[in-house]
């Protein structure tokens, strides 16, 4: 990608690789500040990839609600102000994930309708989003759940899996993130544990 292009899409820098592959490894950590965090990664040398941006997550199902079932997550995410859109596919399983970038929210929201799946719930946060070596941190806001942080990597080799949950825990450490802190639920999971 061209400088010109990154930026078109809301990138400050090339991604590289850091979202190429099928199974993401992703700890997630509750923080009381963010910019603690955000220091830390600065003070590191880590690259700023998007700042500012809001995502929009719609996620959708089948009326048999089959993904569910299955344990999978379709979501069609959309970045303001960069404009960016992905379709991502998530399981079966924790690791496997999927995603692609798609030029248009509104066409794409109006194909995967017409494909049978059905709106089941929309979830909204503030992310920004630094590279530090090989890996890529997260720093969500989210209303009503608070404030959290993502170590994650992404993979083809399934049989690096145990490797990389061992080197994010070391990174974990490295930020002073406790795992007391550790949350083991998606941001849907807790939102629907709030409204039950």
């Amino acid at each position: 990608m061209t400088g010109t292009d990154l930026q078109t899409k809301g990138m400050l820098c090339d991604p590289g690789d850091h979202f190429t592959g099928i199974y993401e490894v992703e700890r997630k950590y509750a923080v009381a500040d963010l910019e603690v965090i955000r220091c830390q990664l600065e003070a590191r040398g880590a690259a700023p990839f998007t700042l500012g941006n809001t995502e929009q997550d719609i996620f959708y199902d089948l009326a048999d609600s089959r993904l569910a079932k299955n344990n999978q997550q379709h979501v069609l995410r959309v970045m303001r102000p960069s404009g960016r859109v992905l379709w991502i596919s998530k399981g079966p399983g924790p690791d496997k994930c999927i995603s692609m970038d798609l030029a248009d929210a509104d066409q794409a929201n109006a194909m995967i309708l017409s494909l049978g799946f059905e709106e089941v719930e929309r979830l909204e946060k503030k992310r920004d989003i630094y590279f530090l070596d090989k890996f890529h941190l997260t720093l969500d806001e989210l209303p009503g759940l608070g404030r959290f942080v993502e170590l994650a990597i992404m993979t083809n080799d399934a049989d690096k899996l145990a490797q990389y949950e061992q080197e994010i825990g070391e990174l974990a450490d490295s930020f002073n993130l406790s795992s007391d802190a550790l949350q083991n639920q998606s941001y849907r999971a807790m939102k629907q544990a709030l409204k039950a």
